[in-house]
C-alpha cells in the first residue's frame, strides 16, 4: 500500500533528474507541481476559508460569491463529519479552529492516513471498491448525525474518494454487490458521473440522503473539494449533501449501457432494487424543491481550476509564456496521450520559453478477457505520447501527466513524465513498448526509462493535472 508523504513532495526527483540529466524543462515541470500541490494542500485551503473573529464563523471561498457569517453562540453543539482523500487534512484544520468548540465527529479516510484529530473517529476504509470498514465508520457517522438538535451546527467534509470510503448500502442491497457494480463500472471504462449515478441509487446516504438524517433544523455547512470536470456538487462525492436530479430510470440505463443489467447472482440485490425504483415502490433521491435542504450550505473550496491557474502564474515566473487550456479534458487516456504529443511537437517549435497546463481526468477501458499490467490513465497517456512525440536530444522538452492524489491506477506511481531520452527509448524498443500498452502496463514500461512519478499518498486529490514546457 502507498504510505503517506509530505505534501508536494516528489519522492523519486533526484534519481530522475540525474537520470534524464540537462534537461532545464524537466526541472521546471516537477517544481512547478510541488509548488501547486503545496499552495492546493487542504490544510490551507480550510485555514483560507474558515475564520472565527470574536463569537463571529465567517465562511468564504474564493470559487463561490456565497459568503456566510454566522453567530457561534446561536450554536449548542458543533460536530464535524465527513469522507474522502483529502479529509483528513481537512478535518485536523478545522478541528485546531474550532478548539474547544468543537463537541465531536467522524470521518472515513482511506488506509495508511494516519490520522488522528482531537475528539474526532476516524475510520480507515478500502478504496476505490468499498468494504465494511467504510460501512462500520458511515454508522459511526450517522449516529453522531442522529443526535443533533435544531441548536446545533454540522461541518461536513467532502472530498474525492468519499463515493467509495462512505458507503452504506440501501436497505435489501449487499455490501458485495455495490463492491461488484463498482468493479464492473470502474474496469468498463465509464465516466465518474455514471458510476455516481448509480451509487447514489444503491445507498442510503449518497444524492442528498445523509441530509435526511441530521435533524431538519440543524445548520450544515458542506465544505467540498472537487475532483470532477465541471465541479458539479451532485457528482463529487456522489454528493451526501447536495439535491440530486438523477433517477432510477437513469441509474438503470448506465448498468445498461455497459452491459451490466442482468440478473446474475453477484449484483441481484441492486438490479431488483433500481428495477422497483423504476416501478415508484421506492421513493427516489431527494431533489431541490425538498425542504430538507433549507438549512444546508454547500461549499466548494478547492478544484483543479484552482490547481492549474497556480501552476500557470508559477510557469509564467520562471519567464515562460504558460497557456492554461482549462480543466475539462476527459475521454480516453489513449486519445489524450495523442494531444499531448500534438501540443508538444507544436510547441516545441516556439521561439520561446513556453508551456501548456491541462486539467481533468481521463479513463482507461481495461481488457476483461486477459490479464491487464500495472499502470493508470497519466501513465498510459504518457506512453502514447512518448510514441508519437516528434523531437531529438538536444530539444529541452518535457510532458507530464501526473494524478493529484499521488496514485495513478493500480500503480505505486503518482503519474509520469517524458524527455526527449524517454522518447528515444521508447522509439528504440517501439514493438515491445506497444505490447506494454496492449497490456496496460504502462508503468512497468515506463520505469525501465525512469520516467514515473512518485510521490506516496499526497493528502489531497483534484483531478490530474498535465504539463507541456519547452524552454529549447
Amino acid at each position: 500500500m502507498l504510505k503517506p508523504v509530505k505534501m508536494g513532495i516528489i519522492a523519486n526527483r533526484s534519481a530522475v533528474e540525474s537520470y534524464h540529466q540537462g534537461y532545464r524543462s524537466l526541472n521546471i515541470v516537477l517544481s512547478t507541481l510541488e509548488h501547486s500541490l503545496e499552495y492546493m494542500d487542504p490544510k490551507h485551503l480550510i485555514q483560507n476559508t474558515i475564520k472565527i473573529r470574536g463569537s463571529a464563523l465567517e465562511v468564504r471561498s474564493s470559487l463561490q460569491p456565497l459568503a456566510l457569517r454566522l453567530n457561534l453562540r446561536s450554536f449548542d453543539s458543533i460536530y464535524l463529519v465527513g469522507a474522502g482523500k483529502a479529509t483528513s487534512k481537512m478535518a485536523e484544520a478545522l478541528s485546531k479552529i474550532l478548539g474547544r468548540r468543537l463537541s465531536g465527529g467522524a470521518i472515513n479516510v482511506p488506509y495508511m492516513s494516519n490520522s488522528h484529530i482531537n475528539k474526532v473517529h476516524v475510520t480507515e476504509a478500502g478504496h476505490p471498491v468499498p468494504n465494511e470498514s467504510g460501512v462500520n465508520g458511515t454508522k459511526i457517522i450517522i449516529n453522531i448525525l442522529r443526535k443533533t438538535k435544531n441548536s446545533d451546527l454540522v461541518f461536513v467534509l467532502i472530498s474525492g474518494g468519499a463515493s467509495a470510503l462512505m458507503p452504506l448500502p440501501a436497505e435489501g442491497v449487499k455490501l458485495s454487490d455495490k463492491q461488484k457494480i463498482t468493479n464492473d463500472l470502474l474496469s468498463s471504462g465509464a465516466s465518474i458521473n455514471e458510476i455516481n449515478i448509480v451509487r447514489k441509487h444503491i445507498s442510503k446516504v449518497k444524492g442528498g440522503q445523509l441530509v435526511k438524517l441530521i435533524n431538519k433544523g440543524c445548520t450544515v455547512i458542506s465544505l467540498i473539494l472537487s475532483d470532477v470536470i465541471g465541479d458539479d456538487m451532485e457528482t463529487i462525492a456522489s454528493g451526501p449533501t447536495v439535491p440530486d436530479r438523477s433517477t432510477f430510470k437513469e441509474a438503470a440505463s448506465v448498468l445498461k449501457k455497459y452491459g451490466l443489467w442482468t440478473n446474475k447472482h453477484e449484483n441481484r440485490s441492486a438490479i431488483n432494487l433500481i428495477s422497483n425504483g423504476l416501478r415508484g415502490l421506492i421513493k427516489d433521491t431527494p431533489k431541490a424543491s425538498d425542504p430538507i435542504f433549507d438549512r444546508v450550505h454547500n461549499i466548494l473550496i478547492g478544484n483543479n481550476t484552482l490547481l492549474c491557474k497556480k501552476a500557470t502564474q508559477y510557469l509564467n515566473s520562471r519567464g515562460l509564456e504558460a497557456i492554461y487550456l482549462g480543466s475539462s479534458f476527459d475521454g480516453q487516456a489513449k486519445k489524450f496521450g495523442l494531444l499531448l504529443a500534438r501540443l508538444a511537437n507544436q510547441i516545441n517549435r516556439s521561439p520561446k520559453p513556453s508551456a501548456f497546463i491541462l486539467g481533468g481526468e481521463t479513463t482507461v477501458k481495461l481488457n476483461k478477457r486477459r490479464k491487464n499490467g500495472l499502470g493508470g490513465r497519466n501513465q498510459e497517456a504518457i506512453l502514447v505520447a512518448a510514441l508519437k512525440s516528434n523531437f531529438h536530444r538536444k530539444d529541452d522538452i518535457t510532458i507530464l501527466c501526473m494524478g493529484t492524489d499521488g496514485i495513478d491506477g493500480n500503480s505505486k506511481a503518482a503519474g509520469a513524465f517524458i524527455t526527449p531520452t524517454t522518447v528515444s527509448q521508447v522509439k528504440q524498443n517501439e514493438t515491445e513498448i506497444k505490447k506494454y500498452l496492449y497490456d496496460h502496463d504502462s508503468y512497468n514500461a515506463l520505469r525501465k526509462v525512469c520516467s514515473s512519478i512518485i510521490t506516496g499518498r499526497t493528502g489531497t486529490n483534484l483531478n490530474d493535472i498535465s504539463i507541456v514546457c519547452s524552454v529549447s
